[in-house]
């Protein structure tokens, strides 16, 4: 079942701006006002837990819901008040398609996306049969059929059950939980002389943590969803907020005791609290996906200007920071449904039998590797053989994924290209929905809950920007995409969209054609004069022979071949003609090798550290890789003892060792 992750990065411990996390906020002014009226003696004790039952809503009070709720694709939600009052708005993940679903005179605040991302609860004081108030009203993700859900006046901070069922919310200092559809009676969890409020669902659903305590001096407890079993997690009374992890940890914003931590991450008993990180460094526990698949933070604050802007954050942009409102209005607590998230970590949550349910032994391990098309070279195949022989676990080989499938195999590692993991597809889809890991090699495919070991999409956007950047953001550019890969074209449209300036001419570019010869490369230079960029995804050496044996004066930007050969006449070149721009991507050559223990880190239980994952979609393990330009060309061919060569002579990273893939890939 997918899991209602709350998304809620909070950096205020780490700048002295003002920064509200993704998700609710950090502090709601009716807690501050709830606060100030409560007496001032500092109460630690643990809640007293009395259920009871509220006023069940009446159909006049919540109307039948009678529209077909429609899912909508990753979209973040927010409040703004840029219309006068605040409403909830709606954007696409890259901020486009900026729509105004509550369009109310009342404000609505606080908005929350049901898991599966058909509805969205939110708070709103808007006018109501009960001649106004504060409650928590229910609509579908495209505004319409909005109906109330609670009878609570001054009800607030709502937070959806991971199967989307129920939600949770804080009423006058204690907790209520309410079924989702307007059913039954809400339920009052916690009945305490202590402020108790921002509820909050643990990932399986089990849980619910929340904070309590008066005057200012709150501190974390945990309840069963069913408001028994209270367990008190802090007791310094300095928390501010409180949130689940992706893992089942609990995230805080804490003035830890020994001084360890201020945005702090710990077990759900409160053991081994330790320092989350700060800015670029809290997406490894509330990631968000980018159009482009990286992950990042999503949070509201206001770095530059008096109020809140709704950013992402993350090493992959120019700047650190995405401004994605940019507008003079305050907008504030984000949040997103699931489709959100990194592909590969949604899949972790749902994994099926065989997937990452359980630890497997050595021995009831079986890793399958398929080689489709027949082109796993010798050296490939023998080093995934070693790291079989290294872990003594089963290894068996076909030529079909659905053999595999039927051989009982817990993982399968497919050595694909670019174009045949597309027709792929299908099979690993079905592989991977019958709990079957699927790890692909040198390519990446789509489908949730396979990994990618490759850098394909990675280095095509790489070599893209740098591209770009040469061409002074303007200019011609003529690209080949060979066989007219829909992959790498969807790329470069994104890259040519991101970037007005350029024009772009693409050029058929097939394995019988020619237009990739010395000839038909120094024509199409000499035709056009302007040209100043030429980008291919293969066939790197026509382009390269065609600029320098045509004698092409400053010749436009190209990529080159990493091969030993090749980056010693493209020095040469460079030496003759400063003009000469060059850029080539060293691949990595040991997959095979790292999958196999992927794969067996995977099944032994291990978790995939979410910052290790990269890609278009967010589910291929990111490499640190060289990227050879004319400023460190030098350097490369100096070093060139640290690389190997693979087949055609071409230079590749060697095999990472079993303790480095751990390392770099997996959580501690």
């Amino acid at each position: 079942m997918k899991k209602n992750w709350r998304l809620t990065p909070l950096l205020a411990a780490f700048f002295s701006l003002l920064l509200v996390g993704c998700g609710k906020p950090t502090t709601d002014p009716s807690i501050i006002a709830s606060q100030a009226a409560v007496e001032s003696t500092v109460n630690t004790a643990t809640a007293v837990i009395i259920p009871t039952e509220t006023e069940s809503p009446t159909p006049e009070m919540i109307p039948t819901p009678t529209i077909e709720p429609t899912l909508i694709p990753c979209a973040i939600a927010f409040e703004s008040n840029r219309d006068g009052n605040r409403e909830v708005y709606r954007m696409a993940p890259d901020g486009k398609d900026l729509v105004n679903l509550s369009n109310n005179p009342g404000d609505d605040t606080n908005p929350v996306w049901s898991p599966d991302g058909s509805q969205i609860a939110f708070v709103s004081n808007r006018e109501n049969d009960q001649n106004g108030g504060q409650f928590i009203y229910v609509m579908n993700a495209d505004g319409s059929n909005v109906r109330q859900l609670t009878v609570e006046n001054e009800s607030k901070l709502p937070d959806w059950s991971h199967d989307g069922s129920q939600i949770t919310y804080s009423f006058k200092g204690d907790i209520y939980v309410i079924k989702a559809d307007g059913s039954g009676q809400s339920v009052q969890l916690t009945n305490s002389p202590e402020l108790d409020d921002q509820p909050n669902w643990s990932p399986d659903g089990k849980q619910i943590t929340w904070l309590s305590g008066k005057n200012g001096q709150r501190n974390i407890y945990i309840m069963d969803a069913d408001g028994s079993n209270v367990r008190q997690v802090t007791g310094n009374g300095k928390v501010d907020y409180v949130s689940w992890t992706l893992d089942g940890q609990l995230f805080a914003v804490w003035d830890q005791p020994e001084g360890l931590c201020k945005n702090c991450v710990m077990e759900a008993d409160g053991s081994n609290p330790r320092a989350a990180g700060g800015k670029g460094e809290l997406f490894r526990y509330f990631p968000f996906r980018t159009v482009d698949g990286y992950s990042v933070e999503c949070v509201s604050a206001n770095f530059t200007k008096p109020d809140n802007e709704i950013y992402l954050i993350g090493n992959n942009f120019p700047d650190v920071f995405l401004n994605l409102t940019n507008d003079p209005a305050d907008d504030q607590n984000p949040d997103w449904p699931l489709s959100c998230l990194p592909p590969s970590i949604e899949a972790e949550n749902n994994v099926g039998e065989g997937q990452n349910s359980a630890r497997l032994s050595k021995q009831e391990m079986v890793i399958g590797y398929a080689d489709n098309e027949k082109k796993l070279p010798e050296r490939k195949e023998a080093e995934l053989l070693k790291a079989c022989d290294e872990l003594k676990i089963k290894c068996i080989k076909s030529d079909s994924i659905a053999h595999l499938v039927e051989q009982k195999a817990n993982a399968i590692i497919l050595y694909l290209n670019r174009w045949n993991v597309l027709g792929s597809f299908p099979e690993i889809k079905d592989a991977v929905a019958k709990g079957v890991l699927v790890i692909v090699l040198d390519a990446e495919t789509s489908v949730p809950g396979a990994y990618n070991l490759s850098i394909d999409s990675v280095s095509v956007r790489s070599s893209l920007e740098w591209m770009f950047k040469e061409m002074g953001g303007t200019g011609e550019l003529a690209y080949f995409n060979k066989d007219q890969n829909p992959t790498h074209q969807a790329l470069i449209d994104q890259a040519l969209k991101e970037h007005p300036g350029i024009s772009a001419i693409s050029v058929p570019a097939k394995n019988e054609s020619d237009s990739l010869s010395e000839k038909s490369i120094a024509a199409l230079a000499t035709s056009h004069p302007g040209l100043k960029a030429i980008w291919t995804d293969s066939l790197y050496d026509g382009v390269f022979w065609g600029l320098r044996n045509g004698e092409i004066k400053n010749p436009p930007a190209i990529l080159c071949e990493p091969t030993q050969f090749l980056l010693q006449n493209w020095k040469d070149w460079r030496n003759g003609d400063p003009s000469v721009k060059c850029f080539s991507s060293v691949q990595p050559g040991g997959t095979t090798y790292e999958g196999v223990y992927v794969a067996y880190y995977l099944l032994s239980g291990e978790i995939i550290d979410p910052a290790s994952l990269g890609g278009k979609d967010g589910n291929t393990l990111l490499y640190d890789y060289p990227e050879i330009t004319n400023d460190n060309l030098d350097e490369w061919l100096g070093k060139l003892d640290t690389l190997r060569k693979g087949e055609w002579d071409i230079l590749e990273i060697p095999p990472m060792t079993p303790e480095q893939i751990k390392e770099k890939w997996f959580l501690d």
